[in-house]
């Protein structure tokens, strides 16, 4: 039985030596690639509240991206490119502990909030578009409400809105995924073999999963991509559940028309948040989708058209 047991183990050494060995070249190429395409698509502004990193893309009507947990300004861009058309211009930041955004000494989300300010001054962009996904939802909300003649419209897509409430998930699982970010070879592995697992985690159920198209598993594919390399994402995330779970978020001053964006089976950020949202934010409008998970991957081409008529009618 030793031997067998012996033999078992020196199979799996092996096997997982040949792994190793046939995926760690390809992870440092596209790791190198990764790297440094951050570093040159972004700015850094040093503003009195502290630094900010930030990207503008496209012309138009600005849009103030606010990323979600495990992100950064390249993910801001990409939730931007798939949430709304042609003719805006958008504006991603890396949030706090966010790829080159530190964190500053007295952190909290109403200082956040006073930097995209002062970034929007040093653009000279008088109002914007608030977008805020996930994470970046309280931020979003802060920033409506402290700056209203500053805010067009708010949109909250799967947006945290409160601490932590039943229906989220355990922090055994945030714990496994903040596990995950402080490798970024893990996390390569696991998005690029275990797309399935890695989504479950962040809040997309299997069953939802399952029903996906190939072109939503790409789409799946893009969305992980943007979290490279995660170890450089690490520190916002535990900054972002930290300020969440001991800051608050005023909404009695937020003017502006307000759309909320959530599915029902969301598993990471539970529903019970858009409802918060909706009933903190008066007048505002709450289109729930039954099915989609954290970040409605699955319904992309309803939010756009949400998105796009909810702007049109409000005259934005």
């Amino acid at each position: 039985m030793r031997k067998v047991i012996l033999g078992a183990l020196a199979a799996l050494l092996g096997i997982g030596l040949v792994f190793f060995l046939f995926t760690y070249p390809p992870y440092l190429r596209e790791m190198t690639t990764v790297k440094a395409r951050l570093l040159a698509g972004s700015q850094i502004l040093n503003t009195r509240h502290g630094q900010i990193e930030y990207a503008v893309r496209g012309e138009g009507t600005p849009v103030l991206v606010l990323h979600g947990a495990g992100g950064g300004y390249d993910q801001g861009l990409w939730i931007a490119k798939m949430s709304f058309g042609p003719g805006h211009k958008i504006i991603s930041v890396s949030r706090f502990g966010y790829l080159h955004t530190p964190i500053p000494e007295r952190v909290s989300i109403k200082g956040q909030a006073a930097i995209y300010k002062d970034l929007l001054d040093s653009l000279n962009i008088e109002k914007v578009i608030v977008l805020g996904a996930s994470a970046g939802g309280p931020s979003a909300m802060q920033f409506a409400n402290d700056y209203p003649d500053r805010t067009s419209a708010l949109v909250l897509l799967s947006a945290v809105s409160e601490a932590s409430v039943t229906g989220d998930k355990p922090a055994f699982y945030i714990g496994v995924i903040n596990a995950i970010q402080k490798s970024d070879y893990a996390y390569w592995v696991v998005a690029r073999f275990m797309q399935s697992a890695i989504l479950n985690l962040m809040g997309v159920p299997g069953d939802v999963y399952a029903q996906f198209s190939g072109a939503q598993k790409e789409l799946a594919h893009e969305m992980l991509d943007t979290m490279h390399p995660m170890s450089q994402r690490l520190a916002g995330t535990i900054n972002d559940g930290q300020m969440i779970e001991h800051d608050s978020i005023a909404t009695d001053s937020i003017a502006a028309p307000t759309l909320i964006l959530h599915a029902k089976d969301d598993a990471l950020v539970s529903f019970h948040h858009a409802e918060h949202a909706h009933e903190a934010i008066k007048g505002s409008q709450l289109t729930a989708f039954a099915t989609g998970g954290h970040g409605l991957l699955p319904q992309m081409d309803a939010v756009r058209s949400q998105i796009a008529q909810f702007l049109a009618s409000s005259g934005k």
